[in-house]
């Protein structure tokens, strides 16, 4: 008899023990509000004041699952599956892909990094902490999210590496496969970047190029469906032509001083066209958040963007300010209300807020209020 139950009782600790060895988390996020705009294009080229509903105003709406075993020696197997999905409607975001916004399996080891493959996030995504878009301010990002650091386009048939921290420094690159014989560089993609962190201060900097993203001729290409979204530049207006090519590299920082972080970050996005001309793009961007009291953060930021076409003689540029109010129910649950402001400068013709249809005017200012829960 005590035999039996001491063998049972190995049994039972030898199953807890491999349970413990591997497990699947399911997370999600929804996050919805009211959108307000003085000025939105509409069909009939006029200037309209509107309000909407809007699905992921602060993190889009996006449910999945992580995976991992323990595989011995350090080394663990890892997967992520992440759907988006629009909470208006119901439907598939990123495309109408079913893991649009992460699809990937790879392995992690404690010495040597971790190595995955799949669709994924370039690594200029690692600058978003230091910009306001990503702190507090909801549609708050550069100018068509220009340097893709809002995460606007994933990257397909991606490998990934990601070292260990070596005294708070960690580096990683990404490579896109164009998945086309004979024209390797059709619709590829890599990426790299590198961050420090050490107590109060954060640095990081991000390198990102795409070679004909969008191609017709290459649907199974790294950057295929999402490129673009809400983007003033993915053809030059003055000659219709696309993109072939689409660099950036960037750098940000960061310090905390008790509650407030004051963060700094600038980028550079270079498009080359299809016809030969090109437009570089400069963003600055300085915002400042502090939590007044632990559960209520307030965060301001000024953005300002230059860009010059060539050989156009036209240099567009854009002033826009942040300004938003976060309140924290609780640890998953927050309320909050964000105010943007942008003015076209320079030879811009119209503002246009991220998401939003471009301005008949100069300027376009825009409010959102909503509710935010994660699990």
């Amino acid at each position: 008899m005590n035999r039996r139950v001491l063998v049972l009782a190995a049994t039972a600790l030898a199953c807890q023990a491999a349970s413990a060895q591997s497990s699947v988390t399911l997370y999600g996020l929804i996050s919805t509000g009211i959108v307000y705009a003085n000025n939105q294009k509409g069909a009939d080229k006029q200037g309209h004041s509107t309000w909407q509903f809007a699905s992921g105003p602060m993190q889009t709406p996006r449910w999945g699952m992580k995976g991992v075993e323990d595989l011995g020696g350090g080394v663990k197997a890892i997967f992520t599956l992440e759907n988006g999905y629009n909470i208006g409607n119901g439907s598939l975001s990123q495309g109408g892909r079913e893991f649009g916004r992460q699809a990937f399996v790879g392995l992690s080891s404690n010495t040597f990094g971790t190595v995955t493959f799949g669709r994924q996030y370039d690594e200029a995504v690692t600058l978003c902490v230091f910009s306001s878009a990503c702190q507090f301010a909801a549609y708050g990002a550069h100018i068509g999210d220009s340097d893709n650091v809002f995460d606007t386009f994933r990257l397909n048939n991606a490998v990934q590496y990601k070292s260990v921290e070596y005294g708070g420094f960690q580096f990683e690159g990404l490579y896109g496969f164009s998945n086309k014989a004979g024209s390797f560089s059709d619709n590829n993609a890599y990426s790299a970047g590198a961050q420090y962190r050490n107590g109060p201060l954060s640095l990081g900097v991000a390198y990102l190029q795409v070679n004909t993203p969008n191609d017709p001729n290459n649907p199974n290409g790294a950057v295929v469906g999402d490129y673009g979204f809400s983007s003033p530049f993915i053809t030059n207006p003055a000659t219709g032509s696309g993109v072939s090519k689409q660099r950036m590299y960037g750098a940000g920082g960061a310090y905390a001083l008790g509650a407030a972080s004051l963060s700094l970050l600038y980028t550079n996005a270079r498009f080359e066209y299809l016809d030969t001309s090109r437009l570089t793009l400069q963003n600055f961007e300085v915002s400042l958040t502090d939590y007044v009291r632990p559960d209520l953060m307030l965060g301001v930021a000024y953005i300002f963007t230059t860009g010059q076409y060539h050989p156009q003689d036209n240099s567009p540029k854009w002033h826009q300010v942040n300004a938003g109010v976060d309140y924290f129910v609780s640890k998953r649950t927050d309320l909050f209300l964000v105010g943007i402001y942008q003015k076209a400068a320079g030879d811009a013709q119209y503002a246009q807020i991220y998401t939003l249809s471009p301005s008949t005017t100069k300027t376009q200012v825009s409010a959102v209020i909503g509710l935010r829960h994660k699990w």
